[in-house]
C-alpha cells in the first residue's frame, strides 16, 4: 500500500473499524463532526480500515462461545499494519469490547514490537481521563455487550480509587441490551438502517432503569449503540467514549481544528 503521508503533508489519523462495520463508519463521522471546517480541504486527513473477516467477534471470544478461539487482537494488528504502511501514525480502535485487557494488551504488545512509531489512542482510557477532569458525573450507568460486562473492561478504567461508581444493569437488563445489539430479528448489527423500534425502546428503557438505580449519566459502552440512541431520545446525560477518542485523534495532529465541546 502506498504511503500517503508525503513530505510536508499533515499526519494522517486512522480508525480500525469492522467491529462492526457501521460502528467504524460512525466513528469516522464523529471525527468529521468535531473538526472545524468550512470547506472540504479544512478537514484532517483520515483513513478507516474495515476488515470484519479478519477480526472474530469480541464478545464471543470473551464469553468463550465462539467456535473460532483466535484472539481478535491478531486481526486488529493486521489492520494496524495496513494503516501504518499507508502513513498512519495515530490510530484508535472503534470497538469498546476490544479494549478488554485480554484483547487490547496483546494488540498493544504487537504494535509496540513491530510498529514503534504508531500511537494508539485508547478510547476508554481517554474517556475516563476526560470524565475525571472535565465532567461532574461520578455515578455512571453502563450500556454494553455481555462481553464488556463479563470482562469488566470499564471497571479497569473507571475505578473506585478515582471516585467513580459504575452501575451495571441487572442480569436481565444486560441480556436485553445485548439482544438489542445482536438479535437477528431486531438487533442493531443485523438491522442498522433503519434501526428497529424494539432495539431503540430496549435501550431507552434500560437507560432509565440505570437512572432509577442512581446513575447520574450513562456511558455508551458499545460503538454501535449511538446508531440507535442519542441525546434527543432521552433526558439522561449520555457519555460516548467514541466522541472523546475522536477528539483526541484530532488533537494529536491539529488541535486548532477542534470544535468547542461541553456536556
Amino acid at each position: 500500500m502506498e504511503n500517503l503521508n508525503g513530505e510536508g503533508a499533515a499526519p494522517l489519523v486512522g480508525v480500525i473499524g469492522g467491529m462492526g462495520p457501521y460502528a467504524g463508519v460512525e466513528f469516522l463521522r464523529k471525527i468529521l463532526a468535531n473538526t472545524v471546517a468550512i470547506r472540504d480541504q479544512d478537514h484532517i486527513s483520515c483513513m478507516l480500515i474495515s476488515c470484519p473477516s479478519l477480526i472474530p467477534d469480541r464478545s464471543e471470544f470473551l464469553l468463550g462461545t465462539s467456535a473460532d478461539e483466535e484472539n481478535p487482537a491478531k486481526g486488529m494488528f493486521l489492520c494496524a499494519q495496513m494503516l501504518y504502511k499507508a502513513g498512519i501514525r495515530y490510530v484508535s480502535v472503534a470497538c469498546n469490547t476490544a479494549h478488554s485487557i485480554r484483547i487490547f494488551t496483546p494488540f498493544l504488545n504487537m504494535v509496540k514490537e513491530s510498529l514503534p512509531n504508531l500511537t494508539v489512542v485508547n478510547m476508554l482510557e481517554t474517556c475516563a481521563a476526560w470524565v475525571k477532569t472535565d465532567c461532574r458525573y461520578r455515578r455512571l450507568g453502563l450500556l454494553a455487550t455481555l462481553g464488556t460486562y463479563k470482562s469488566r473492561v470499564y471497571h479497569e478504567y473507571f475505578t473506585e480509587e478515582d471516585g467513580f461508581t459504575l452501575i451495571d444493569p441487572e442480569e436481565r437488563g444486560c441480556t436485553n441490551i445485548h439482544e438489542a445489539i445482536y438479535s437477528e430479528d431486531f438487533g442493531i448489527k443485523p438491522h442498522p438502517k433503519p434501526i428497529k423500534r424494539r432495539a431503540k425502546n430496549a435501550l431507552i428503557y434500560e437507560a432509565y432503569r440505570l437512572a432509577d438505580r442512581g446513575a447520574e449519566a450513562v456511558l455508551i459502552g458499545c460503538t454501535e449503540l449511538p446508531l440507535a440512541l442519542d441525546q434527543e431520545d432521552i433526558d439522561i446525560p449520555l457519555l460516548d467514549p467514541a466522541i472523546i477518542a475522536a477528539r483526541a485523534l484530532i488533537y494529536c495532529v491539529a488541535p486548532e481544528k477542534l470544535t468547542p465541546f461541553a456536556l
